[in-house]
Formats: structure tokens, sequence, C-alpha cells
């Protein structure tokens, strides 16, 4: 298995090599690229493989489906392999799109979420440079909107406390890198409010939400009294979240959409600092954000998360759990945002839902209620960029977590040169997750 994984590492390598920037980026470049990202997905689930084999040679007695619930790693590479395939599969349609003799050309945002590295779009800033910038003037507006009167201290609106500024995130509620694609998304002038438009969240559960565990939805009641007969409350419920709609400012609160991973079970919270019921992140499932002013990030951008969050489960359940089981769980968790607010462009919309509910129509009615009509086609062509967003996200999370900067490592170039003098070349991309 080791030497499979070695030559399927030789094949990338090649591959890398010799897709070369291009101005048109043709249907030739995409199809490269697709080959390129599903080599990377079976990589990274050979990689998964050699570590549990590791694991039993070494005494674990876990079954494989046990061992990848609970090593974090395990859990982070699985879903990097799912979002790589995914990658894969729309690239591969894009090849196919630019055969065709009715192609309306392509956005530059969009090819930039299928590169690792700027490839030309992006010379004038560092990454290192534009990200700082970026974070401290999103630090800096969230600071002015939600306690303007402190300094040093910064408050935590799902905690409920104040915390020291140094050990809180300001969290992006949609990511910088694709800012260029929030006009297509949510429509004219979304660009404008990226920055205007985040949390401030402790660490631990910052990255809980990054990783789909966690979301906020409206602080109404959804949740039907009895499970089994969610009918027969459907209507008053209905009716909860049409209020919040119409209530300034809006409420949310937190709630678990998965809550099996090791890190939403163990002791992160101390019960008598904050005034929690659990000391988990799974404890926090109900807990209403509080606020010390009308200040709050637009609906349309909280829904996005959730929406990126449900997308996420759903990877998930399609290797743990491939039966309609997981379809039934995203229903449940669809009900959260069963608002009639129009937040997205219903092309975008339609992208997820040929991922997502396409087999299930209630899953595909409760997304598409959010639906912007801009006046477009009535039936338009499904746009895949939102999902193209989350799949970059969730590789980007996982390499970065290990530590690797993968936008240093241009295609087209070199790759066997050691530029940093440990003899091994770009060895460190596929060996990042031994660090």
């Amino acid at each position: 298995m080791e030497q499979q994984h070695n030559q399927l590492v030789g094949m990338i390598k090649a591959t890398r090599k010799k897709l070369k920037p291009s101005s048109s980026f043709d249907s030739e470049f995409w199809s490269s690229k697709a080959d390129l990202l599903s080599m990377d997905s079976k990589r990274v689930e050979l990689y998964i493989s050699l570590q549990f084999h590791k694991y039993q040679d070494e005494g674990g007695k876990l079954s494989r489906e046990q061992w990848e619930d609970t090593d974090p790693k395990a859990r982070e590479c699985l879903l990097e392999s799912i979002a790589l395939a995914r990658q894969a599969k729309i690239a591969r349609a894009q090849a196919d799109k630019m055969k065709g003799s009715h192609f309306q050309g392509i956005h530059s945002a969009f090819v930039k979420l299928f590169n690792s590295s700027k490839l030309g779009l992006e010379k004038a800033v560092s990454k290192g440079q534009q990200e700082a910038s970026d974070q401290s003037t999103m630090r800096d507006l969230m600071k002015q909107a939600y306690c303007p009167s402190q300094s040093n201290i910064i408050w935590e609106p799902v905690l409920g406390t104040w915390i020291d500024s140094r050990y809180v995130v300001a969290a992006h509620l949609f990511p910088w890198r694709s800012a260029d694609l929030m006009g297509s998304i949510f429509g004219t002038g979304a660009r404008d409010e990226l920055f205007s438009n985040g949390i401030f969240l402790d660490p631990a559960i910052e990255k809980a939400f990054a990783r789909g565990f966690l979301a906020l939805v409206p602080d109404a009641k959804v949740e039907p009294e009895n499970p089994l007969a969610p009918w027969e409350d459907e209507e008053e419920r209905h009716k909860a979240l049409k209020e919040w709609e119409m209530t300034h400012p809006r409420e949310y609160r937190v709630a678990v959409l998965d809550a099996t991973p090791h890190c939403m079970k163990e002791p992160v919270f101390a019960k008598k600092i904050y005034g929690l019921e659990s000391e988990t992140l799974a404890g926090l499932h109900g807990r209403r954000l509080t606020f010390l002013n009308d200040a709050r990030p637009k609906a349309r951008y909280v829904w996005w998360t959730f929406l990126g969050a449900v997308t996420q489960l759903t990877w998930k359940g399609s290797v743990t759990n491939p039966d309609s089981l997981i379809q039934k769980e995203v229903l449940k968790r669809t009900r959260y945002w069963g608002t009639h607010g129009k937040y997205v462009k219903k092309n975008m919309l339609l992208g997820f839902v040929q991922e997502l509910g396409h087999d299930v129509g209630s899953i595909a009615e409760s997304i598409m209620e959010h639906a912007i009509e801009d006046g477009g086609p009535v039936d338009p062509e499904p746009d895949p960029s939102g999902l193209a967003i989350v799949a970059d996200q969730v590789v980007r999370q996982t390499q970065e977590h290990d530590g690797f900067d993968y936008e240093d490592e241009p295609e087209g170039e070199d790759e066997d040169e050691d530029e940093d003098g440990d003899g091994d070349g770009d060895k460190d991309k596929y060996d990042r997750h031994d660090r």
C-alpha cells in the first residue's frame, strides 16, 4: 500500500509539472486539473488507510469506522479527500462545458478556486500581507460595531462574556479569498459587505463552526414537540419563523449539527466561569447568543455558513452512513432555517441542490426557498461556484491546519527544486500529514 501511495505521488508530481498557467483556461486545462484533483483525493484516502494499518500494528483494537470517528486527523483527511473529489467533479464538468458551442466565459475568481497558486491573477500583494491587512480591517470594523467602548477586551456572544482580545477570533462568515464571487452569489453590492459581516468567537468554537460541527440558526421554535409526528405543530413552527423574520434585531442560537467528533465531547470550558450547563462544545446546542447592542451580521451570510455546514455533513454521511438515514438527518437540520428569506441567487442554490438534495424533494425545497429571483431565466443552469467555495475551504482548512502553505507552490514550476534545503524537493506537500 505504501508503494502504491508513493507511485501516486509520482504521478501527481508529473501532472502538476505539465499543468501550465493558461490565458484561456481551456477544456484541456480543466480536464488535467480534474485528473490531478482525483489523484490527490485518492492519495489522501491511501494515507488514511496507511495510518489505520499503523494503528492496528501498534495494537489498536478499534474498527476502521470507530478509529476515524475518534482520530481528529483521520476525520479531517477523510473530509479533505471528499472535498478534493468534489472539486475534481466540478472541474470535469467545466471541461465538458467548455467544449460546447454556447459557452459564455468564466469568472477569474472561479478559476482561482482550483489553483493552489495565484497564477498571475493577484501579484500586487503577497498572500501573507493581504491576509494580515484584511483580518486587521475586519477586527476593527467588528469592534466598532459590536463593542466600541472597549480596547483590550472583546465581547464573545456565544459564551456571553468579555475575553482578552488576544484570545478571540474574528470569524469570517464568507471566505475572504472568494470575495470576488460575492456579487455572483448574493447580488450587487455584496462584495462591500465582506468585512462588516463577521462574528467574534472563542477559538475552539470558531474551529467547530469552520468544520461544520456547529452552526448559527434563528432563535425560534423549529424543533417539533413530537419528532415522530412533526406535522402536528408544523404550522406553529412556520409562524414562529415568520415572526423571527420580522423582528429587529434578529436573534440567533447555536445548533449542533454533528456531535460525534471526539472534540465535541471532551471538556473545553470552565462551567463556573462562563455559567454553562456543560463543559463541551456539544453542550452549546440551543444556547442563545447575547449581543451588547443591535448590531448583527446579515442573515444571508449567517445562512451561508449553515449551508456550508450542511454540505459538509452530507459529505461525511456519504462515507460513514451512505443510506437514506443521512438524508433524513440533513432534512432535520434544514428545519432550523425554514424561513423564506431570499439570500442567494437561484442558479447558485441549484448547484447545491444537485449535490445535496436532488433525490429528496423536501431538502431541495427547503434550500430553494432562499433563492433570489433576479429576473434571469425561470430555470437557470446550476452554477457550481458556491459548492466549489465550500470544497476549497475544506481543503485549505485541513492543509493549513497541518502547517502546509500550498499557495507557495505554483503549478508549472520545477517542483523537484529543493527550496528549503532539506533534500526532499516538494516531498513536504505529500508527507505533511506526518508532521
